[in-house]
């Protein structure tokens, strides 16, 4: 089974499962045909971002929240043993890490990498273009929590 529901429906594409989101996305793009900055280019390469996070993340709305939330805060470098959910986010909310880099990682099984305040994680975001549709992201419990200014 693949590990994004988005490229199954292109059974002529070949994912790569280590490789960054939206380096695959590109890939797909040029296969089909999709030109940068069209609407068609822009409404898949969401498709695909939410199609991945929900890959990704997908299970910390489900089971057991806690061990989910919990997970997540090992995973950003903070302890495994926070006791709630609540005390989870407020933990989290200290954490400055670029989006799309936490779902690539994941890909890639390799250690997320965090930055040491906002303003390096907006010059970082800025400086590689590494942008996660903010809609997508206000409408999701994890991802707000990680959400910071980008100016």
């Amino acid at each position: 089974m693949s590990r994004s529901s988005f490229f199954d429906q292109f059974p002529n594409f070949r994912q790569r499962h280590n490789a960054p989101i939206l380096d695959e996305f590109r890939r797909l793009a040029q296969q089909q045909g999709w030109k940068r900055r069209t609407w068609q280019f822009n409404v898949n390469r969401r498709e695909c971002l939410q199609a991945e996070y929900e890959y990704q993340f997908g299970s910390i709305e489900a089971g057991n929240k806690l061990a989910a939330w919990q997970g997540l805060c090992a995973e950003l470098g903070l302890s495994a043993n926070i006791p709630s959910i609540v005390k989870c986010k407020k933990a989290l909310r200290r954490v400055h890490v670029n989006i799309l880099d936490l779902i690539d990682d994941r890909r890639a099984g390799r250690q997320i990498e965090t930055f040491d305040s906002a303003q390096a994680l907006a010059d970082y975001t800025n400086e590689h273009k590494r942008y996660f549709p903010l809609e997508d992201a206000k409408a999701d419990s994890l991802i707000k929590i990680l959400l910071k200014q980008i100016r």
